[in-house]
């Protein structure tokens, strides 16, 4: 009887390093979007928030689900040892290849919106000053009334 609660609570633990593990992937995942696309202070800080919050819920989440409510220093150390572990032991290489891949991925995307928009940008290049002098025209018109 004891050796099953011990061995739940060894699963709890495992599953705990797993969801600290996985925080971590996604803190990853929002610095190499960092890394691509310029953010302000306040857009960082908006993103950490928005990452802390989505963690500590998703760690009460499995804590009140899978231990019936009790918070337990042991899955909180659990999770923490996950992020360590993660942070160690792959997170460089997940950033570096990371922002490789998504680089490349955002560049082509890039070069395919250009190329598909061309004709409009082309139209509005041509039909500037056109539509410049058209609305200096119903300007001065609307002054006069």
């Amino acid at each position: 009887m004891v050796y099953g609660e011990i061995l739940l609570q060894g699963q709890l633990f495992v599953q705990a390093v797993a969801i600290g593990a996985g925080m971590m992937c996604f803190y990853d995942l929002l610095r190499i979007w960092r890394r691509l696309v310029r953010h302000r202070m306040a857009g960082m800080a908006a993103e950490d928030l928005f990452f802390w919050l989505t963690c500590g819920l998703a760690l009460f989440g499995f804590m009140y689900r899978q231990n019936d409510g009790v918070i337990r220093g042991f899955l909180i150390l659990g999770a923490a040892v996950g992020m360590l572990a993660y942070s160690i032991l792959i997170s460089r290489s997940v950033i570096r290849y990371g922002t490789m891949i998504f680089g490349a991925v955002f560049q082509f995307l890039r070069f395919f919106l250009r190329l598909i928009t061309a004709p409009l940008r082309f139209f509005i290049k041509i039909m500037k000053e056109p539509l410049k002098k058209a609305g200096k025209a119903v300007r001065i018109s609307l002054k006069k009334i």
